[in-house]
């Protein structure tokens, strides 16, 4: 069976993302300037079979609250990141901690056994500035021993690949959008969209923020209820957009 799962981000005013009976969603915004916000929703999916058989998973939503945060710092080219560890390795039993039970989990890539997992970025859709926030992002992720993110112009053949594309469309009131796919436990392919005509109106580290976030779900991270961390449901401007200790335990829990 294939599995789908997309997690969207709308602009709403106020902190409100659409709501719909059947499922409920978090809610993650960045503070973009006066009177706009960037309001990023994932949650609890509702599930149904299309005309080819493949399982759907469609999130739907609820509301969240404003918060202030003090201002982020962004990791320098060449610089170490302190909470990543030397190793993939978890304790024994250890498991992801601090999740958000709201959110709608992912799925990890299958990991070879005694390897590091290579997971390749496609960038030749990208823009500049999305190419190079991408690459600082996937240097920040890399600081994982469990894997490495590679930005690449096209992916290679058989390669754990992610998309990432730009839609400048007026019509689109989001900032970002990923998707996954995958058959059992694993995840098989994804897809990061940059809706740019949000995006273009965040500063450079709310726009990394952003795309740290969405490429830690592909990595298959779930939401923080950690306030502060980057992949908590909530990120503004001044979001820090280095992942914290946890994140990376985590994912040595998953791939270690």
């Amino acid at each position: 069976m294939i599995e789908k799962d997309s997690r969207s981000t709308r602009h709403t005013m106020p902190y409100r993302c659409r709501h719909a009976a059947s499922a409920r969603r978090a809610l993650a915004l960045v503070v973009l300037g006066p009177g706009l916000l960037l309001a990023s929703c994932a949650g609890t999916p509702s599930q149904g079979a299309d005309q080819t058989g493949e399982v759907t998973q469609e999130n739907s939503g609820s509301s969240g609250q404003e918060r202030d945060d003090s201002p982020g710092e962004s990791i320098k080219p060449g610089e170490s990141i302190k909470d990543a560890p030397s190793v993939c390795v978890a304790p024994e039993g250890a498991h992801v901690q601090d999740i958000d039970p709201e959110d709608s989990p992912v799925r990890p890539w299958q990991k070879p056994a005694g390897e590091e997992l290579v997971v390749e970025f496609e960038t030749s859709r990208l823009s500049g500035r999305y190419a190079g926030l991408l690459a600082d992002a996937s240097a920040i992720w890399s600081e994982s021993p469990c894997l490495n993110a590679v930005p690449v112009q096209t992916c290679s053949v058989d390669a754990n690949c992610v998309a990432v594309v730009e839609d400048g469309s007026p019509t689109r009131n989001t900032d970002g959008e990923m998707e996954w796919k995958g058959r059992g436990a694993h995840m098989e392919s994804a897809t990061i969209i940059l809706y740019t005509r949000a995006l273009g109106r965040a500063t450079d580290n709310g726009a990394l923020a952003t795309i740290v976030h969405e490429m830690g779900h592909t990595l298959g991270l779930d939401h923080r209820l950690e306030r502060s961390d980057v992949m908590n449901s909530v990120t503004t401007d001044n979001t820090n957009p280095v992942p914290d200790a946890v994140d990376f335990a985590n994912l040595a829990a998953i791939y270690g």
